[in-house]
């Protein structure tokens, strides 16, 4: 068969929908996914261009890049965002196979550059170029390549100093900083000598070059590389490396987590079976509650979806059969006794589905924890099947109760905050259409008070803080006199309108991602609007300051003063990027919301231990 007469619409079509993925990537501010689809859509094009290299192989190694990424924009949706190093193995592979010029670990990391001078220690003397210090450095970068000579790393560092020292423009000088640190970092082995450190050894000869000859430019790419192997070099003392650490300071390098790139952390299991995983874990939850309440008619159902849980785990994680095991031993002994399971045995099983159900929300198949604890609830669960009294709860145990507790009080507020946020805007419709008719203003400053403490009891301060600046404008309305038509000539229903967006998308964001509900949306005190921040930089110092003060889910514990009420309308589901470019809300006489909200779904209650202490829920009905 002629591979180069095969019709390559199809392809051409992947092509086409992939280069629509990355717009959409950029769009949201996720630049290291374009980056990574970017290169699937070049690699895509070269099959259109040569049909012969798309064999199955090929496009094997297509489909689990595509699930690597898949996994890791979870993760960023997640509690705990993975770095984007994991997926460097991946893509490696796909831009090779784009036929790409440069394939590096740093191009999946991004860290605000900026050029600064890190206070290094001095050198013992300054150094000139000159055909000396090339010599020195020619010997030893070839000592580097040949023999992965530490010492000979060592020795460039000390004369990178000196250079530094001897250099009188600002760039150069913090460059031979940078190359002083890195070879400082790969002289202590905290940086490994593959192709990407010798590159960039060799990198720094033609950079020495470029400044030999009097030229002062300076690769910012090749600087931003040796901050990158600096940022994954962490000594263990800082007297060990003084210029690494050093520059470590300069660049805040602290705040970045080092993990192996040559390690694969996505990408290890096919998505659609997670996602069969998960709705499996929450039938067989649903059915032992009630069997364990006495609905013996539950029984064969629990019995064949405890085998299929078993299934997935299997699939899933190589260490995942003896839970899937115990769980079918369960499943047996009480199928077999004809009656619900003891009060012990209910809540030792409830226990592991509930750790499953946790983790397949956040799957992390390498975490070596996960492996543990499977291990523990097997072993757990068959000594309770066998008679033994149940052990007491472990600690994170008790954290996995509290934490279903916290996500359903947060299911609470976040259902009665859009219904009260669904009141406001109504309400401001109303006098928007009709601004000599105040009286519909009435009930809007209470509301928004309600709406404000909330928020910030759920440290969303930037939102209180525009909900109480929306306060101020409709009390000023309400005092003040003002004619409708000066009211309508102004700009401030359009920003009340954009704020009231933004909020709106912040709250269906805290339904299931509090945390990013909590960096992305800033007040803009000189526009005077409340604005989603995806796809910008914020200071990423404040971010980590943030992220260490607030942990979604870590004890929410609010006495409410309404009744929870069930959102109508349209359903977005939970995790589901909504589109950052969807114009801001305004008001409309359509009660519909743009974006849909998500609904909020309780599962039926699960035993809680007795060593757990139940959170305590505010009974007070709003009052009428």
């Amino acid at each position: 068969m002629d591979l180069a007469s095969v019709d390559a619409s199809q392809l051409r079509m992947a092509r086409q929908q992939l280069h629509q993925v990355v717009g959409a990537l950029d769009m949201v501010g996720q630049g290291v996914s374009a980056h990574m689809v970017r290169g699937m859509e070049a690699a895509v094009q070269q099959f259109v261009l040569h049909p012969e290299k798309c064999t199955e192989a090929t496009a094997q190694t297509l489909e689990r890049a595509g699930f690597a990424l898949v996994e890791y924009l979870e993760s960023q949706l997640g509690e705990r965002p993975r770095s984007a190093l994991g997926l460097f193995p991946q893509f490696k592979q796909v831009q090779e196979m784009a036929g790409a010029d440069r394939i590096h670990p740093a191009d999946l990391w991004t860290w605000p550059w900026r050029w600064v001078d890190p206070a290094t220690p001095p050198a013992a003397q300054p150094l000139a170029y000159g055909p000396e210090v090339r010599s020195r450095l020619d010997q030893r970068v070839l000592k580097i390549m040949k023999h992965a000579d530490h010492n000979a790393a060592a020795e460039i560092g000390v004369i990178s100093l000196g250079l530094a020292q001897g250099e009188n423009h600002r760039q150069p000088a913090i460059f031979w900083k940078l190359s002083a640190a890195f070879f400082e970092a790969m002289a202590k082995a905290l940086v490994p000598m593959d192709v990407y450190a010798k590159r960039a050894a060799s990198r720094i000869l033609l950079q020495y070059t470029t400044l030999a000859r009097g030229d002062q430019s300076v690769s910012e790419r090749l600087a931003q590389d040796l901050l990158f192997f600096c940022a994954q070099a962490v000594p263990k003392q800082a007297a060990d490396a003084p210029a690494l650490d050093a520059v470590r300071k300069a660049w805040s390098l602290g705040r970045h987590v080092a993990q192996p790139y040559d390690q694969s952390t996505f990408g290890l299991y096919d998505p659609a079976v997670l996602a069969q995983a998960r709705r499996r874990i929450e039938s067989v939850k649903e059915n032992w509650s009630a069997l364990a309440g006495g609905d013996m008619a539950r029984m064969k159902a629990c019995v064949d979806q405890f085998g299929l849980v078993a299934e997935s785990l299997d699939k899933l994680h190589e260490k995942g059969r003896p839970l899937g095991q115990a769980l079918n031993r369960v499943a047996q002994q009480t199928a077999q006794a004809g009656k619900p399971p003891s009060p012990e045995l209910a809540m030792e099983t409830a226990t592991a589905v509930l750790f499953l159900e946790a983790s397949f929300e956040d799957f992390h198949p390498s975490d070596a924890t996960f492996a543990a604890r499977i291990q523990q609830l097997a072993e757990r669960l068959d000594a309770v099947r066998g008679g033994a009294m149940a052990p007491p709860l472990e600690g994170w145990m008790e954290q996995l109760y509290r934490s279903v507790s916290d996500r359903q009080t947060m299911g609470t507020v976040v259902g009665e905050l859009r219904t009260t946020l669904g009141e406001v805007e109504q309400h401001l419709d109303q006098f928007f259409r009709n601004p000599a008719d105040k009286s519909v203003l009435g009930p809007v400053p209470s509301l928004m008070g309600q709406m404000r403490g909330v928020l910030s009891v759920l440290g969303l301060d930037q939102a209180a803080l525009a909900v109480g600046r929306m306060r101020d404008t409709v009390d000023e309305w309400l005092i003040t006199e003002q004619e409708p038509e000066q009211i309508k000539a102004g700009d401030t229903f359009e920003k009340l309108g954009n704020s009231l967006g933004a909020l709106g998308f912040q709250v269906d964001m805290l339904g299931y991602q509090p945390l990013l509900a909590r960096k992305l949306f800033v007040y803009d005190a000189e526009a005077g609007e409340l604005k989603h921040v995806a796809g910008r930089l914020a200071d990423e110092h404040e971010e980590a300051l943030h992220a260490e003060a607030f942990q979604p889910g870590a004890g929410v514990d609010i006495e409410l003063d309404f009744e929870p009420a069930a959102p109508a309308g349209p359903v977005t589901a939970p995790g589901q990027l909504l589109d950052a470019s969807l114009p801001p809300r305004r008001f409309r006489a359509s009660s519909t919301r743009s974006p849909p909200w998500p609904r909020w779904t309780k599962s039926r209650p699960w035993p809680m231990p007795r060593t757990v202490p139940p959170r305590r829920r505010g009974s007070r009905t709003r009052p009428s």
